[in-house]
């Protein structure tokens, strides 16, 4: 009987996040960044020193976020843009590719001198967001797109 609920279980999560098409990702997504929950999580292997350094410049990395705006826009035919705007600036668009298997959206890495992205994971959609994990399927918590 537990085994049967296991495997009810298991079905029933795994359709949850299969369950979504490419067209539910077309459109436009914002990047969103939780800077002070992020600062928080790399700096708990830190000693005091270190900490207080994360702590005296956590307010300018606030700061200087606040005036970013990165926009993902995912189109057919497997084409996304990425549009990065700072106030004041010109706006850097960058074209890069992904695809969809399982749920899972892959985004192809882009490295120019302005826009750096390293996506060793994965996003997935999950309640209207998309998420993003690693390799070995953690949750990356305090970065997250919504639909604009």
């Amino acid at each position: 009987m537990k085994s049967l609920l296991l495997s009810l279980l298991f079905v029933t999560s795994f359709s949850s996040f299969s369950m979504y098409k490419e067209k539910d990702i077309y459109g436009k997504w914002k990047l969103e960044v939780d800077i002070n929950e992020k600062l928080k999580e790399e700096s708990e292997e830190l000693n005091l020193f270190e900490r207080m350094v994360v702590g005296g410049v956590s307010g300018m990395v606030n700061w200087v976020w606040d005036k970013i705006d990165i926009t993902f826009e995912f189109k057919r035919n497997n084409e996304l843009l990425v549009i990065v705007k700072v106030e004041d600036e010109e706006t850097e668009v960058e074209e890069l590719t992904w695809n969809m298997e399982n749920g899972k959206i892959y985004i192809d890495d882009i490295d120019n001198p302005k826009v750096n992205i390293d996506n060793e994971g994965y996003w997935m959609l999950v309640k209207g967001k998309l998420l993003p994990y690693d390799d070995n399927d953690d949750l990356q918590e305090s970065i997250y797109m919504t639909r604009r």
